[in-house]
């Protein structure tokens, strides 16, 4: 389970080294003071070994270059529950990969601010799928006691991938080396399309497509060392859950020899054949147990009585991951904090800040699965609330330091729950034949609210000064309000449980 688990977190360090790699090598793509480029030893946009050094933006379109990938993002996110679906959990990694590695190459090689933007929305498209893809395999091969463990690889995975481009970028912050620093955005998709045929497909995607023999050796595998009756009770659960109780009491263990239809590979129960959509569903109490629904689709998934509270809940909370304000920071700091402590300064708090979130990531790993998700969540919003007024009024007395201080703690609270419980929490709300179109919604509306933020950040910081952050201040505040009213605990949980709360916006204690 963790070798796969590992395998597949190779997608979510591309995603976070995707979101960096512009942002210290900005003065040297765009020729800026500080870059290279406006020095009397390269001239500015001149033309070396047959590609131009420097690429003029604007501030606005420059804004939009950063933010663009997000655009594909939510491409990416809005198609990726259908994608995994059709093709499986691990296919649609190594379609993934494919992506990455062809928008890595564009970026690379870029010739034109246009060439530029293209690239990073290819990679962004990427970005969106394996957002998709990578935090619902986790939380399907998760066992219930290590879901949130599971489920955090992938945030440390990213804020990691995170760290590793901006260490690039001050190694290559001058022309061509940013160059580099963008091409290697496909470095991982090719570790990871090397390592794909070593891993697993997802034992729950394979029940709900009825591939049961399937399903039982890949169960095998993730529990390998798991004493037998464990695994069966698991497994037969699982198959219980997603097939419906008949056809759960048909099942042997283990499960008996599929026969094959003319469309699909299928354990054949004669004596009851359980309802195939969704609204079958319904008319059955709306007890996800009780029969097995066609995969939802994203209309469906929110006309569902017993899925739809629970989705919005989770769409929710990657609106407010975004809201807070963290990827204009992530995206700009170095130029946000130049103002202040220097170009060179700017560059070295970056990464400092960045190393923090690993740190505190790392940390974040180790409680998730020791602390309830909501008192985490609410400390997170808080803390970044809290932040917020400290950088405000660090700004208004001239205290560099109190300012720095407060971007340091606004990134240790974002990477405290922020950062991983969103990603996982959808897997926990969600049961399968809902989680690719629950991933769906929730990873479009996070990469659409990055678009948003990335675009608007600059010029908000150009209008309102630092007084920017009132604003993230309060979201999260409200955010931590949010999480309280109602948020369900779905630490050790399965999704049965959760959803058998009924009413989910009605639980409001910790």
């Amino acid at each position: 389970m963790l070798y796969c688990s590992l395998v597949t977190c190779l997608v979510s360090f591309a995603i976070g080294y995707v979101i960096g790699s512009p942002n210290i090598i900005e003065a040297a793509i765009r020729g800026l003071p500080g870059g290279q480029c406006g020095s009397s030893e390269v001239l500015p946009y001149s033309i070396q070994n047959g590609f131009p050094n420097c690429l003029y933006f604007s501030d606005l379109v420059w804004g939009f270059a950063v933010g663009s990938f997000a655009l594909g993002a939510c491409a990416g996110g809005l198609t990726g529950g259908a994608i995994q679906n059709k093709h499986g959990r691990v296919r649609a990694m190594l379609i993934t990969d494919l992506v990455f590695v062809v928008g890595s190459a564009v970026i690379g090689l870029s010739y034109h601010q246009a060439q530029l933007i293209l690239g990073r929305i290819i990679v962004g498209f990427a970005c969106g799928l394996g957002g998709v893809v990578a935090p619902t395999y986790l939380g399907e091969i998760a066992t219930v006691e290590s879901k949130g463990t599971m489920g955090a690889l992938h945030q440390l995975f990213l804020v990691t991938g995170l760290l590793a481009s901006n260490l690039a970028g001050l190694a290559w912050s001058s022309p061509p080396g940013w160059r580099i620093v963008l091409a290697l955005n496909g470095a991982p998709a090719l570790v990871q399309l090397l390592l794909l045929p070593t891993i697993v497909e997802s034992p729950r995607y394979l029940i709900l497509k009825g591939r049961t023999n399937d399903a039982h050796e890949s169960m095998q595998v993730l529990r390998k060392g798991f004493e037998e009756k464990m695994i069966k009770a698991e497994f037969s659960e699982a198959v219980e859950f997603l097939l419906g109780p008949a056809q759960g009491a048909a099942q042997s263990y283990p499960p008996p020899v599929e026969r094959m239809d003319s469309s699909a590979t299928v354990t054949i129960d004669t004596a009851v054949a359980a309802p195939t959509t969704a609204t079958e569903l319904e008319s059955k109490g709306n007890n996800p147990s009780s029969a097995m629904p066609e995969t939802l689709g994203v209309i469906d998934l929110f006309r569902s009585e017993s899925c739809r509270g629970l989705a919005t809940i989770g769409v929710a909370i990657h609106f407010l991951q975004q809201a807070t304000g963290i990827s204009g920071l992530v995206y700009y700091s170095t130029s946000f904090l130049g103002a202040a402590f220097g170009a060179d300064n700017s560059k070295l708090i970056t990464v400092g800040v960045v190393l923090i979130s690993v740190v505190v990531t790392i940390l974040s790993v180790y409680l998730v699965d020791r602390i309830n998700r909501r008192p985490l969540l609410i400390a997170s919003f808080a803390g970044i609330g809290f932040s917020s007024i400290l950088l405000v009024a660090g700004a208004y007395a001239n205290v560099s330091s109190l300012v720095a201080v407060a971007v340091f703690m606004y990134f240790a609270a974002f990477a405290l729950a922020m950062g991983p419980i969103p990603w996982l929490i959808i897997s926990e709300l969600l049961p399968t034949y809902a989680l690719s179109a629950g991933s769906s919604a929730a990873t479009t509306t996070n990469w659409g609210t990055n678009f948003v933020i990335g675009l608007l950040f600059p010029m908000l910081t150009k209008s309102m000064g630092n007084a920017t952050f009132i604003l993230f201040g309060a979201t999260s505040f409200f955010g931590a309000f949010f999480v309280w009213r109602w948020v369900p605990e779905t630490r050790n949980r399965t999704v049965e449980q959760v959803m058998a709360q009924r009413r989910p916006f009605e639980q409001s204690s910790v």
